[in-house]
């Protein structure tokens, strides 16, 4: 069985976003290193696609028996893709802490999504 839920986005209120991600994550008890990964993943998709994407940005969270599956949406053909970042700069290293947390990410253009293994928390 899996339960999934889509989150409103609004990009002044991210930080929401994070706390409402939590949340779910708990009544879905995952575990706390894993929704920890989870909650930083989703702050990186979905400032990418801020960022990047075009049009409405949608993130939705699945959550399955062993597998968290977060993804997000816009309309921007173009896929997401791992860059090498200077030391000093002040973007591009998203998609590649996406890649190192994560158990498997792709991008197909208008979809980013990745999943973390996990087993559901006692209680």
């Amino acid at each position: 069985m899996a339960v999934s839920r889509p989150f409103p986005l609004i990009s002044r209120e991210l930080g929401r976003c994070g706390r409402a991600v939590g949340a779910f994550l708990r009544r879905c008890r995952v575990s706390e290193p894993v929704a920890g990964g989870v909650v930083l993943a989703v702050s990186e998709l979905v400032t990418n696609a801020v960022v990047h994407g075009e049009g409405e940005v949608v993130l939705r969270i699945t959550v399955a028996v062993d597998v968290v599956r977060i993804s997000v949406t816009d309309h921007n053909p173009a896929p997401a893709v791992l860059k090498e970042a200077g030391p000093d700069g002040e973007s591009g290293r998203g998609i590649r802490l996406v890649d190192a947390i994560s158990d498997a990410w792709e991008s197909s253009g208008k979809e980013t999504w990745c999943e973390f293994r996990h087993l559901r928390a006692a209680g």
